[in-house]
């Protein structure tokens, strides 16, 4: 029999090593993922590390009770789209409505069950708001959108881009453009800041929030939606929501 240790070493090493392979393949997967929107998103998305917004805040929430392990990825909202279709970030939050039938059959992605109802409308100072009652207005028409966003009509009209909320806000008040498409609360929002008296037309689209996760995940959407599930019955997703628009004006 040989007493050259090094068989046994060897074999030892191997054992540590075959172990270590099975522990980092069993380790669940870290869910990078996108929610700044435009950067002056609020109230979903605020800049601030305190205070969030109200997405980061449910996204946060959502993943803790699904025991997800997620990490906020900041990027430009043109960039997200690019990133998500690449696979180097593994969800968003967005909108069915906001989809083209095409994207929505886009068999890349999974959603999630809604998180909370969102409006878009036609947005315009209110010595203007009688000329857009109607969708069909804006047909053929240059109409205030921001860079990177969906629009899942922007075929019939033609799209002015903005970096954000606030500058089309901005744009309205000083009557660079007559309409823009607009969530109903970061408009109220950006409308305080700069005093501009704004009104609403048309209902543009009318959905809920989703996550939007890509298919190779597909295992972790039934945890996703016991969570969401369970956010909702606690009211502390209310809670969140109220917590960011409770200053901000009705209409």
């Amino acid at each position: 029999m040989s007493n050259n240790p090094l068989p046994l070493i060897y074999s030892a090493f191997l054992v540590l090593l075959l172990l270590s392979r099975s522990v980092q393949a069993e380790q669940p997967p870290v869910l990078k993922y996108n929610v700044t929107g435009s950067g002056n998103y609020f109230p979903y998305y605020t800049n601030d590390k305190r205070e969030p917004g109200i997405l980061p805040e449910i996204i946060m929430r959502v993943m803790q009770l699904a025991d997800i392990q997620a990490k906020h990825v900041e990027l430009p909202a043109k960039r997200t789209v690019k990133y998500l279709h690449l696979g180097h970030i593994d969800f968003d939050v967005i909108s069915l409505e906001w989809l083209s039938q095409t994207e929505k059959q886009n068999p890349q992605f999974i959603y999630s069950d809604s998180l909370f109802t969102i409006e878009e409308y036609l947005v315009s100072l209110k010595s203007n708001v009688t000329n857009w009652q109607q969708l069909e207005a804006i047909k053929n028409q240059p109409v205030g959108t921001i860079l990177g966003y969906y629009y899942y009509d922007d075929n019939h009209f033609k799209r002015v881009d903005f970096s954000s909320e606030k500058q089309l806000i901005e744009a309205l008040k000083l009557k660079r453009i007559e309409v823009v498409i607009l969530d109903k609360l970061p408009a109220l929002y950006w409308a305080q800041q700069f005093n501009a008296d704004i009104d609403f037309g048309a209902l543009h689209s009318l959905g809920n929030l989703k996550i939007r996760l890509r298919a190779e995940h597909q295992a972790l959407l039934p945890k996703i939606n016991m969570a969401i599930d369970e956010l909702k019955q606690s009211a502390r997703l209310d809670a969140i929501i109220n917590k960011y628009t409770k200053n901000i004006p009705p209409q």
